[in-house]
């Protein structure tokens, strides 16, 4: 009986030190997860501090890539109206020197420069002459040309009247 006691006992003895080193592995487990969980925590802050401070930059290089775009765009506008300006003034010169030469000198440049594929042209010229004069070189240009013209004429006016 007495070796049952005593063999109970080492048994006891035995579960209480399974269960207390069982206790100890799971206590070092929660720690080393702890400090994992640490480590994680701090290695997600400092990612997130990367990405604000990423964010952030690139925000700032979209609002200046916006203001260089609109400064393009306002200079386009701006070299726009200059080069439209230079256009009407060369335009209005020639328009000067073709009311001033003579008809059939006039009809043959025309004529020349509609050849040349220059019909914008000669219409921008026309339509800031005078109307008889006009009608004077309509009437010696060829019916298709004539036509073409006359149809661009009728299209600005309709545009004026709008």
């Amino acid at each position: 009986m007495f070796g049952k006691i005593l063999l109970g006992l080492i048994f006891i003895a035995n579960l209480s030190y399974g269960v207390t080193t069982k206790e100890g592995a799971l206590y070092k487990e929660q720690q080393e997860l702890m400090i994992i969980k640490d480590e994680l925590n701090e290695f997600y802050e400092i990612k997130e501090l990367e990405y604000q401070k990423n964010k952030a930059e690139l925000l700032s290089l979209q609002k200046s890539i916006k203001k260089d775009e609109q400064s393009i765009i306002d200079t386009k506008k701006a070299n726009q109206k200059v080069l439209d300006e230079i256009n009407r003034v060369i335009t209005s010169k020639a328009m000067l020197m073709y009311d001033k030469m003579k008809l059939k000198i006039v009809i043959n440049v025309f004529n020349e420069m509609i050849e040349n594929g220059e019909l914008d042209e000669v219409f921008d010229i026309m339509i800031r002459m005078k109307e008889k004069r006009v009608m004077k070189i309509l009437k010696k240009l060829d019916t298709k040309t004539s036509t073409l013209i006359m149809k661009k004429m009728r299209i600005i006016k309709e545009k004026n009247q709008k």
